[in-house]
């Protein structure tokens, strides 16, 4: 069975604590090897990820993290934009519902 962790800040991970997600990582000074950490790990299917620590990734990094399959990391903001659920709805079913 495949775990669903969630890595971002103190204050975004405790929200998913409460829940009864129990893989919880608090990112640290250095979030690309963050990610890899849950990357290689194989038990691993989902990771919610903050939005914020992807904004802070370059170009290339960012592209890898979002099309990553296994595990599938699920970018969450706590602010709400049309954009950003519009790319996740099409990446999910592959259908732009706006057009």
């Amino acid at each position: 069975m495949v775990k669903t962790s969630v890595l971002g800040s103190n204050e975004f991970i405790v929200g998913f604590q409460l829940a009864g997600i129990k893989d919880t990582f608090e990112v640290s000074d250095n979030p690309v090897k963050d990610i890899n950490d849950l990357k290689n790990n194989k038990e691993i299917g989902i990771v919610v990820i903050e939005e914020n620590i992807m904004d802070g990734l370059d170009k290339h990094q960012r592209l890898e993290v979002e099309d990553s399959v296994d595990p599938v990391f699920i970018p969450v903001s706590t602010k709400v934009e049309q954009d950003s659920l519009k790319r996740l709805i099409k990446k999910s079913i592959g259908v732009d519902l706006w057009k």
